[in-house]
């Protein structure tokens, strides 16, 4: 099959139908596709130590190899949820556990239908003419949260767990070893070399924000006015 990522057409010759489910949303007719993410067996039962089902990790599969490929056409994947509001793209970032998905669902119930939810999980970034948009993949986490589009990126916020709300803007020179833990991280040597330039890119591209907050709606109400006055 063909899908269309990130502006990319990419093969997929996939041994179960949960992988086609997965991407129906993104299939295209045709189409010189750009690279191809074919994956053997070996790579399926490395998946999860063997523990997925060979179903779903193929899937998981077929997304490293997608990870890996994208460095080469100036994209990379990342761990967080992106959100558009009025053509903004928004990112959160965060480590297991603090409460990623249920931060997202606070801007939601805040603002409506002028929120668009890109990716709950794992977007991809790519850089067009110096600018880095962001883009809805089927990866998008248990709550399958996801648009078929691309939004351009100018804040990435990091979260952490507080007992008041509170957020503000972080150097950019101290954004990047926050960034790091939340990227793909390639297999090999010159890819590597290749993310790590992406990365300084963005960081001279975007708005870093810190946002410690608890579960409370004022939580989504103190991040908004921080990043959009």
């Amino acid at each position: 099959m063909l899908i269309r990522l990130a502006k990319l057409t990419i093969e997929i010759q996939n041994r179960y139908d949960y992988t086609s489910a997965l991407c129906k949303n993104y299939m295209v007719r045709a189409g010189e596709p750009d690279f191809s993410a074919t994956v053997t067996d070996a790579e399926i039962a490395a998946e999860e130590g063997g523990k997925a089902f060979p179903e779903y990790a193929e899937s998981l599969a077929v997304y490293r190899k997608i990870a890996e490929e994208i460095l080469l056409y100036d994209g990379f994947l990342m761990h967080g949820a992106v959100i558009e509001t009025d053509g903004v793209g928004t990112a959160f970032l965060a480590k297991s556990g603090v409460g990623k998905s249920t931060h997202l669902m606070l801007w939601q119930d805040l603002l409506g239908e002028k929120l668009t939810v890109i990716n709950g999980d794992k977007p991809l970034i790519r850089f067009a003419d110096n600018v880095p948009f962001a883009y809805g993949t089927p990866w998008a986490g248990k709550e399958r949260l996801e648009t078929n589009k691309g939004v351009p990126l100018k804040n990435i916020c990091f979260l952490s767990r507080s007992a008041e709300n509170e957020a503000f803007p972080i150097r950019k020179e101290d954004a990047l070893l926050s960034l790091l833990p939340q990227i793909y991280m390639p297999s090999d040597s010159k890819k590597m070399e290749i993310l790590l330039g992406l990365l300084s890119r963005l960081v001279d591209c975007c708005d870093f924000y810190a946002i410690r907050c608890n579960m409370h709606p004022d939580a989504a109400r103190v991040a908004y006015r921080t990043m959009f006055g």
